[in-house]
């Protein structure tokens, strides 16, 4: 009785014979039939992975083996001036410093000048207020005129100076006209200040808005 006319499973011998969870595929059919094609002869095995390999693809290209790559590592040059690289690193760092330093004070002069131009509306209703006042020995009037310059003083320490208007000549790069009247003041003459202008260092901050004469 050859191994494929054995029964489904043939009982083990042994000690192992009364044991119901031992399993051994050796005593299947299927399993003798794949023992023996895994003791498949190498020659066997060799020759049908060639026939294989040759066997062209059907577009007519044919299947190469890949070859393993060799990685390498690439070496630094020998000619490298290292401290010249390091005196280039050097220098750029220091630009780096230069240009955070310079941004820096560009944000604290743009913040400064947000802030100033929040307080000059304060002024400007000071200034209106002493202005409607009729009465010069008024206590609430000398408290306002009081608070008035505390706050001048404040504006001209930050750097904030205030432009000449009446009188002078209107100057279009300083002044804003809101009208034209007319005077006995020679023509381009300010005759009336509407508004106060300052100027925050060498910086317009705002026009002063002006009555000019026609």
């Amino acid at each position: 009785m050859d191994r494929y006319s054995r029964g489904f499973r043939q009982r083990p011998q042994g000690r192992l014979a009364g044991n119901p969870f031992f399993y051994d595929p050796r005593y299947e059919p299927w399993g003798q039939f794949l023992a023996g094609a895994e003791a498949e002869p190498a020659e066997r095995r060799s020759t049908v992975e060639s026939v294989f390999a040759s066997e062209p693809e059907p577009n007519g290209h044919q299947v190469q083996p890949l070859e393993p790559r060799e990685e390498t590592t690439a070496a630094p040059p020998d000619n490298i001036d290292w401290k010249a690289r390091a005196l280039a690193l050097q220098a750029e760092m220091d630009n780096f410093r230069k240009r955070q330093a310079r941004r820096a004070d560009e944000a604290g002069a743009a913040e400064k000048e947000r802030l100033l131009s929040l307080i000059l509306p304060v002024a400007d209703n000071l200034n209106r207020a002493l202005n409607h006042s009729d009465q010069p020995d008024d206590t609430l009037r000398q408290g306002v005129d009081l608070t008035r310059r505390e706050l001048l003083r404040l504006l001209e320490a930050e750097g904030l100076t205030r432009l000449p208007t009446v009188g002078e000549p209107f100057n279009p790069n300083w002044h804003e006209a809101v009208a034209t009247i007319s005077s006995a003041a020679e023509p381009d003459t300010i005759v009336e200040e509407v508004e106060a202008g300052y100027l925050l260092g060498d910086k317009l901050l705002r026009p002063a808005r002006v009555v000019v004469a026609a």
